[in-house]
């Protein structure tokens, strides 16, 4: 018989991966978090975008210790306006938000971590401020006569340009440029391997207070601020980690060596399972990114209605140390300048269709049982209404039992001369399904295709009479079973990557009828540099004056680059 064995996720009771986990990682080992954002200042209607750099502090090389990080935005009243999960790729990710016109204008803490970094009392976390201002609001307690700028943010917006630092230096051979010209420089490196993780922002220079933003040599030189304590929290080594714990209704059952299985239903999908220990605690770790919503956790076990199932709340970020500033004054005689960005932030809202960012293509993750998988495309046959027929007709490896009204599936090796009576592991999309008799009563019609990985199959502890996985024609397989030892997972999920537009008007007169607001000329979190003259191009809009160029990242050697110009545009 022909046997096929699983090591991806080797089940491990709770108390075996800690100890696995810390003898991996030494105590004193520390990871920081900067982010460069594309502004601190914005007007309802505007996009924060960010890049995040998770690095080792002793060196600022990318960090290999989490895989998942974070990033919130806090209000005054120690809220979260937005809280994302971020799946680290070689130590960097990227994110946006939209400010919608239901925020208050206000001071707001923008943060960044990982869990790891909150076990330790000095770890380097990244809170820097921001402000943002809803000019379809009134602010309360604002004072528009007073003499003082608008809370601790300086008045003055003279930004420092650094166009050049030891072996980097952008190269502009110009600085004057009309409404929708093409603007081309270089970055120029006298490193014989500038290869690392860069982001390029191109904004205008904003006519409202804002803060000088924080850059990668300043972060790197600047000291830990954090004091968390000592909270023995893993670290998300292998991937996203998601855990519960699960309670038995009656003293018959234990919870300790209880299976639990985790589905993440779609065309890609993910599937673990993973043994609880002894007080009925388990943990899932996910090497890879699953963006869908959709997460089923399920006791899977014959007994399975005798237990039920909860899952761990996250880790919050403690926001009780986080300082804001205490006053908004906003003078009049920035009235024109909101008014301006208020206006630009709803045209290019109101043309968005015309200029969307785009979802980044999903990397398509291998299935567990890849690739011993054969697949059955059920419109290659004869379609029947019912699994039976189906079974019978077309999968000539699957039968098909039941006893006391209850169906088993079962999968036969053709080629071995012994056979199990095992049940196969049946699954729907991705989606366990233990309860077979729903799959009988299931108009078979919907199914693309019937994927099998015939004979005997060890996942984890567990054995199976092979695999079976139905693929419904549109991933939107909806199981019929209940209970409480089953849960639909409230987890936030990992924010999708973006590829953000970057207006080209190489063809004038495809956009000459669509007016052009942009603040923000080009956005580009993932730049690579990997020439000594680097070429980058884009296009100015129909807003005149001064923009600056910002140039932030790190090398693969941790050498911080920060590099800032201005151009004109009349």
């Amino acid at each position: 018989m022909l046997l096929s064995f699983l090591t991806i996720n080797s089940p491990v009771i709770l108390a075996q991966l800690k100890l696995e986990e810390t003898k991996k990682i030494p105590v004193s080992t520390n990871e920081t978090v900067y982010i460069h954002t594309n502004a601190l200042t914005f007007v309802s209607g505007e996009m924060l975008l960010y890049k995040l750099y998770c690095l080792n502090p002793s060196d600022n090389t990318t960090s290999s210790i989490s895989k998942i990080a974070y990033v919130e935005l806090v209000g005054t009243d120690k809220e979260n306006v937005f809280h994302h999960k971020l799946f680290l790729e070689n130590g960097t990710a990227q994110g946006d938000f939209f400010i919608p016109g239901t925020l208050k204008t206000g001071n707001y803490k923008l943060v960044g971590y990982t869990n790891w970094m909150l076990n330790k009392t000095n770890a380097k976390s990244f809170e820097s401020d921001i402000f943002i201002i809803n000019p379809y609001q009134s602010i309360a307690g604002n004072n528009p006569d007073a003499s003082d700028s608008v809370g601790a943010i300086p008045e003055t917006n003279a930004q420092p340009v650094h166009n050049s630092q030891a072996d980097f230096s952008l190269d502009l051979n110009r600085k004057t440029y009309a409404t929708r010209e093409k603007v081309e420089f270089r970055v120029k490196t006298l490193l014989p391997n500038a290869k690392g993780h860069y982001s390029l922002s191109v904004r205008k220079i904003s006519d409202l207070p804002e803060k000088t933003l924080q850059t990668a040599q300043t972060f790197a030189n600047s000291e830990p601020t954090s004091t968390m304590a000592e909270n023995a929290i893993l670290p998300e080594l292998r991937g996203e980690m998601i855990s519960g714990t699960i309670v038995s209704k009656n003293t018959a059952s234990k919870v300790g060596n209880v299976t639990v299985a985790l589905s993440v239903p779609g065309k890609s999908f993910g599937f673990k399972s993973v043994k609880t220990n002894a007080s009925g605690k388990f943990i899932f770790n996910l090497d890879k990114a699953y963006y869908t919503p959709d997460i089923i956790i399920q006791v899977m076990d014959e007994r399975r209605n005798d237990y039920t199932v909860s899952i761990d709340k996250p880790i919050d970020y403690d926001h009780s140390q986080l300082a804001f500033p205490s006053d908004i004054n906003l003078k009049k005689n920035l009235k024109n300048a909101i008014t301006e960005r208020a206006i630009a932030s709803q045209v290019e809202n109101a043309y968005y269709g015309k200029k969307t960012d785009s979802i980044t293509k999903e990397n398509v993750n291998a299935l567990f049982f890849d690739p011993l998988a054969k697949d059955y495309i059920l419109d290659d046959f004869t379609r029947f209404p019912k699994l039976e027929e189906t079974i019978v007709e077309i999968v000539k490896e699957m039968s098909f039992t039941k006893n006391d009204g209850k169906y088993a599936i079962h999968l036969r090796d053709i080629y071995a001369q012994v056979h199990t009576s095992e049940p196969s592991l049946v699954l729907v999309d991705g989606l366990l399904i233990q309860d077979i008799n729903e799959l009988f009563d299931y108009d078979t019609r919907n199914f693309y295709k019937v994927t099998i990985v015939p004979g005997g199959y060890y996942y984890g502890s567990n054995y199976f009479d092979g695999i079976v996985n139905f693929v419904t024609k549109n991933n939107d397989f909806v199981s019929k079973s209940k209970g409480d030892y089953m849960i639909k997972a409230d987890v936030l999920r990992p924010l999708n990557k973006k590829t953000y537009y970057n207006q080209d008007y190489s063809d004038k007169s495809k956009y000459e009828r669509i007016p052009d607001y942009r603040y923000q000329l080009l956005w580009q979190p993932e730049l690579t540099l990997s020439d000594a003259e680097n070429g980058i191009s884009f296009f100015t809009s129909d807003v005149s004056g001064k923009f600056e160029i910002v140039l932030e990242g790190f090398t693969e050697k941790g050498i911080p680059v920060s590099l800032s110009d201005v151009i004109e545009v009349k």
